[in-house]
Parts: structure tokens; sequence; C-alpha cells
């Protein structure tokens, strides 16, 4: 006999369901540590299964395409389950198995990957010198906020200018992801006054910690004993036209961030910095990780900003030197790799055949670059990025290819015959050393910059006195919640090298980008 769905069949849905909420009622507490414990199972699982994506990475290409990044919670990580439990008081002899099975399984990943990344990468190369910070996949990164508090001159910097930043950066980011500040004053003095750290405390929550630190003094103050002094004092009067062309502190600080900065004790427990300038201000939310965003996909050195250095008289012999190592080095592709590094940013190719075509004149000089940068047919540019805005991994500035390089620069004197700035150098070290799919322009971030408050190793004495950046894509305008005019945008203009570092990674550019 055939029954219609509400016939007799010997099964009651009804009491079936209110057995089953019985069952349910009764057995709540297990069912909800069983959850806890199958989304941490879950979440280790996949980590696991990613462990090889996440090394090989480091092999593909530029793929990201103009993509923004995806939202990073603090949540978004195996710790945010423990928080959870933690939260709701789960304070049973099961949760604090679950926590410790779980810290267990979180050493064996990073045991692993630590394993296989340097395996695959000798600690004495560049990506060697990185792969336990970017084995971190999925925990929250040692980051801090980096600020310099004095001038390039050595003057202090306007405790206003201060203000406004610390307070806009909390606002506009840090609020949510509470990464420690660090603060670096040349002598100590802007510690002696109260009122300053008390402004400081007042504008970060007492959750977030605060480091009020004073540079090394005998890596900012004293000159090096091979330097001769009477090549300084020749270099002051010839470049004394130039911003900071007769100042022995700029010489002596660029110096000091290009090759100490990095080995100051009060950065020792940390792998990345967002270096931050006085007086800059916020003018988009940041509303993910940036730093978590940065390790998880293996980037390591992310800008907002740069722009095409007006004097050759300050790179002087700078791109010799460069140039020598990448050719004595070509050959070893763990230490420069010319057809994966992005040193053609700051090539600009001489002796190619000329070729209006676009797409054809940069395969040219694509297939230029891979042979190295040869002798004499190229020159530097003068590109650089600005290291006003700018995030990194420490760990590269500390590894032994940079360290070399620096050795062989800082032998040479140029940052005292030269005035070199520590924005070229770094430029041209991080085009050199790291792979272009590391690198990535922050095209959702906007802000602005005066450079008369800034704490700046660059000058700009020849460009505007503010920089201004804003995104000109609508969508991200929107997104971002953005308060800032697009047509001030610094991006694209004419003093800006950004446009040539889209081209230089494969990116595409942002719809009707040659308009702003």
């Amino acid at each position: 006999m055939i029954r219609s769905r509400g016939g007799h069949s010997g099964f009651n849905p009804s009491l079936f369901s209110r057995q089953l909420l019985h069952l349910a009622r009764k057995n709540i507490r297990f069912i909800g540590v069983v959850l806890i414990l199958l989304t941490v199972l879950l979440n280790i699982t996949h980590k696991n299964q990613n462990n090889n994506d996440h090394l090989n990475f480091l092999e593909s290409e530029y793929l990201n395409g103009g993509t923004l990044p995806s939202r990073l919670r603090p949540q978004d990580t195996l710790i945010g389950v423990s928080d959870s439990i933690q939260n709701n008081e789960l304070n049973t002899k099961n949760d604090t198995e679950i926590l410790k099975e779980e810290k267990t399984l979180k050493e064996k990943i990073l045991a692993e990957r630590l394993k296989s990344g340097y395996k695959k990468y000798p600690r004495n190369t560049t990506q060697g010198a990185m792969v336990e910070s970017l084995s971190n996949e999925g925990y929250k990164p040692k980051a801090c906020l980096l600020m310099t508090l004095f001038k390039p001159t050595g003057d202090r910097v306007d405790p206003e200018a201060i203000y406004l930043t610390v307070s806009s950066i909390q606002k506009k980011f840090n609020n949510w992801f509470e990464y420690p500040w660090v603060f670096i004053s040349k002598d100590g003095h802007e510690y002696m006054n109260n009122e300053f750290t008390e402004q400081i405390k007042e504008l970060v929550p007492e959750s977030i910690e605060l480091n009020f630190e004073t540079v090394t003094n005998e890596y900012l103050h004293d000159v090096p004993e091979w330097i001769d002094v009477n090549k300084i004092s020749d270099s002051q009067i010839r470049l004394s036209g130039i911003e900071y062309g007769d100042s022995q502190f700029f010489r002596s600080l660029n110096r000091y961030l290009v090759g100490y900065l990095w080995k100051e004790p009060f950065l020792g427990n940390f792998d990345w910095y967002w270096r931050i300038e006085p007086g800059l201000e916020l003018l988009c939310d940041i509303d993910y990780d940036l730093f978590r965003w940065m390790q998880d996909r293996n980037q390591v050195f992310g800008f907002a900003l740069s722009y095409m250095e007006p004097h050759k008289e300050v790179v002087e012999k700078l791109w010799d030197i460069f140039k020598k190592f990448a050719n004595e080095f070509k050959n070893k592709k763990e230490i420069v790799d010319f057809e994966k590094n992005n040193f053609q940013f700051n090539t600009e190719f001489k002796d190619l055949p000329k070729e209006k075509d676009e797409k054809k004149r940069k395969k040219l000089e694509e297939e230029a670059a891979k042979h190295g940068i040869g002798t004499g047919s190229s020159e530097y540019n003068k590109c650089q990025y600005v290291s006003s805005f700018q995030l990194a991994n420490l760990n590269f500035f500390r590894s032994q290819p940079f360290m070399d390089l620096f050795e062989r620069l800082d032998k040479e004197g140029g940052f005292y015959y030269h005035r070199w700035s520590a924005s070229s150098v770094h430029t041209m070290a991080i085009n050199l050393l790291l792979r272009k799919n590391q690198l990535y322009f922050f095209d959702n971030i906007g802000f602005k910059l005066s450079t008369d408050s800034m704490a700046s190793s660059s000058q700009f004495s020849s460009i505007s006195r503010n920089f201004y950046n804003c995104p000109i894509d609508d969508a991200t305008y929107r997104e971002y919640n953005c308060n800032c005019d697009q047509g001030l945008d610094f991006t694209f203009m004419k003093d800006s090298c950004t446009a040539k570092f889209y081209d230089s990674t494969n990116r595409k550019k942002p719809d009707d980008w040659d308009k702003h």
C-alpha cells in the first residue's frame, strides 16, 4: 500500500526531533567541546596540506595583478580558536588539554616548515635568512611600528607632528591589530619630557606596548676610521647647493639606516617593521592586518611611495658598485637571480635597438636583464622607493648577502663622500637580491605627508614639499572608506617611478591611470 507523506509509516518525525533535541540539550557541553576540537584539527590539517604550497609560493611569478589584499582579522588564526575558548571561560580539563595539544601541534607544524625551508634555502642566502619568519604563516607576526624622532639634520621633530601621526595610525589601523610601537630618539632628550611620553600614552591604548629607545651611540655618531675627514669636508662644499649636502649628520644617519638599524637590540625580537614618518596622516581605513597579509603571501617588501632622485651627484659611483657586485654573483642564482629579481626597475638600457612598440620594447629589456646589467649597456635611472612609508621583513637586512653588499658600500665611503641616501641603497639592494613576486605596491592606501616634518633620510628639494596618495580606483576608494582627492594622487605623476614598478613586475595598471 502506498501511503501519503502525512500517513503512518512506523516512524514519527516529531517524536524523533524531540528526542534529538533532548539529547542535544543533555550533551550540549560535550558537543561544544567536540566542535571546538574539530575546528582546531581542521585548521591544523589545512595548514599541513598547504605547507609545501607556502614554500613553493616563493618560486611563483608575481600573480597578484593588482588584486587588493583579502581581509585578515586577528581571529583568522589558530590562536583565534584559543582566544574564543578563553573568552567563553571554558576552563575544564578538556579545554586545557585542547590548548596544550594545539600548542604542541603548532610547534610541530613550524618545525616541519623550518626543516623543509632550510633544506631548500641555506641559511646564508637571502631567502634562507627569512625562512623562519615566513614559516609563521597563519599566526600573528612579530612586527612593530617604527618611528624616528629626529630630522636628517639631527634636530628634533615637532611633537605635534608625532601626535598627529600616532593618532592617525591608531584610528585607521592599529586599534584593531595592536602592534607595538618603537620610537627612536637620537639622544633620549624627548623621553626626559614627561609631557611627551604621557601624550603618546593617551593616544595609544594600554593593551599596546610602547618602546622608547635611543640609538646606539657608536652606530650613529662615530665616523669609521677608514674615512678621510678631509674628503668629507670637500664633499660638503661640493654638494652644499643640494639639500643636506653640507650635513655630516645626514651622512652618518643614512649609513646607520642602511647597515646598523637592523642590529639594534631593541629590534632583536621583531621580524617585521612598518617605517612611519612623523607628519604622515592616513586618509583611508586599513582594516586588514598588513603584516599578516605580507607574511602569509611571502611578500618581503611593501611600499606606497616612489620617486626619481633629481640629483645625479648624490648617487655617484653607487651604480658601478652594484654592477660589479651583481655581475660577480650573476651565476649564483641563490644570491642574484636576474630572471626573477626586479633590477629592471632601476635599469635604463642604452644599447638596445630602438622600439616604439611598448610590448616589444619591454620584452627586449626583460631579455637584457636576464643576462645581468653588463658593463656599459645600462645605467641607473635614479628611481627609488621612499623610506617614508614602507613595510619590510627585517631578516632581509640581516641576511648575509645584504650585509656583504653593505660592507662593500661602506668601505667605498660613499655615504660620506657622495651623500648616498638610505632610500637609494635600499631600493637597489631590494631589487637586486629579492624576487619581484616578493615586492608589493599598496595601491589601496591613501595618505598625506608633509616633508617639512619628516625624519626621513630622503631629500625632496626639487619636488613637492607634500606627498599625497589617494586610490584612483573608485571601487577601492569606497571599499576602504577613503577621504581624499583622487586628482592629487602622486602615484602616476611625472616625478613618481611607480608606473615603472608596474611594468617591471608585470602588474596591470588601474584603468585611466595615465589621466592622473
